[in-house]
């Protein structure tokens, strides 16, 4: 039995086990999204892709009396058009914690707070629409989509204001741990988010790699404006693709008009770099632009058609699909 099998066959048996435990408790959900379209990106042939990831989870609560609450969540990524696992099986989300008066604190594989933010404010919910090849443009070559080994809380609000950290274990000997920290604020048609991170070391070394994350939303009746900015650095001067200083912004738009959103975004990254003892400004890496509508059939279930168009690498995309929510 190859691994893949293996891994399917693993799958299967923990997902019969975890859908008898959502009908023995109430308590347990079983929730996923399956997304799937048409896409057609330059230079390429046409391909079925998904725009949201595809996934399938298990997320509980356990009451423990005096307001306190044991939580977990458990979430894979399936690729729908060929029904394959991808990653590892908890790839999305493997975690554990405690809700109660004091917030939520959960351990385990999750996502990473910082790049959550982007979500804020991002109209295509930070998914890409260039063939996703702009999906990390805000994560300035220092932020990841996930993280493993976190510890991460997240204060309640207080009128709207809410604090969150997040600590990542290194597990390697005299290397550093990550660390992170998010101010969000979020009260009537204003939106607002701030946040710093330090990335942790995957071997020793003196390299310490940083982001900066600001931004905002603001609801006029039916159009939103949203923009962010995001400052990465390295902390490397060596000549490397991935090494040097970014700094990233997109400004985007939500107009809603009936059961559908008209969807717009502009996004912008340039970086600066040593290369050959001459130092580089202002290099552009990223240039992007992204126009779409989604045509809500329900509260679950969405029709989507994306443009986009991505100026330094010449590449423009297509994609028209569906996307359900259970």
């Amino acid at each position: 039995m190859d691994q893949q099998v293996k891994k399917l066959t693993l799958a299967a048996l923990l997902i019969g086990g975890f859908v008898s435990a959502a009908q023995a408790q109430s308590n347990v959900t079983v929730y996923g999204v399956v997304d799937l379209g048409l896409a057609k990106t330059s230079g390429q042939s046409v391909i079925e892709r998904e725009n949201h990831a595809s996934r399938l989870g298990f997320r509980g609560t356990e009451d423990l009396g005096g307001g306190l609450s044991a939580i977990f969540n458990l979430e894979n990524e399936i690729l729908a058009d060929t029904g394959a696992q991808k990653g590892n099986l908890f790839d999305r989300q493997a975690w554990v914690g405690l809700k109660g008066a004091f917030g939520t604190v959960y351990m385990g594989r999750t996502k990473d707070i910082i790049d959550g933010a982007i979500g804020r404010i991002e109209p295509f919910g930070a998914d890409g629409v260039i063939g996703k090849v702009n999906e990390p443009m805000m994560r300035g070559g220092v932020g990841a989509s996930r993280v493993s080994n976190a510890v991460t809380y997240q204060s309640p609000s207080y009128n709207g204001l809410v604090f969150s950290a997040q600590a990542v274990l290194s597990e390697i000997k005299d290397a550093d741990s990550g660390f992170s920290g998010l101010v969000t604020y979020d009260n009537g048609p204003i939106s607002l988010h701030a946040g710093y991170q330090r990335a942790v070391q995957t071997a020793v070394s003196a390299v310490k790699p940083t982001l900066w994350s600001i931004g905002g939303a603001y609801k006029f009746g039916a159009f939103k404006l949203t923009a962010g900015y995001t400052k990465g650095d390295t902390d490397q001067v060596v000549t490397n693709a991935a090494n040097g200083e970014y700094d990233s912004f997109l400004i985007g738009g939500v107009y809603t008009v009936g059961n559908g959103d008209f969807k717009a975004v502009y996004g912008k990254q340039e970086r600066d770099y040593v290369k050959s003892g001459k130092a580089i400004s202002g290099e552009e890496t990223v240039k992007e632009m992204g126009i779409g509508y989604d045509y809500h059939l329900s509260k679950r279930t969405d029709l989507y058609a994306y443009a986009g168009r991505e100026k330094v690498k010449s590449l423009t995309s297509y994609q028209v699909g569906i996307s359900h929510k259970f």
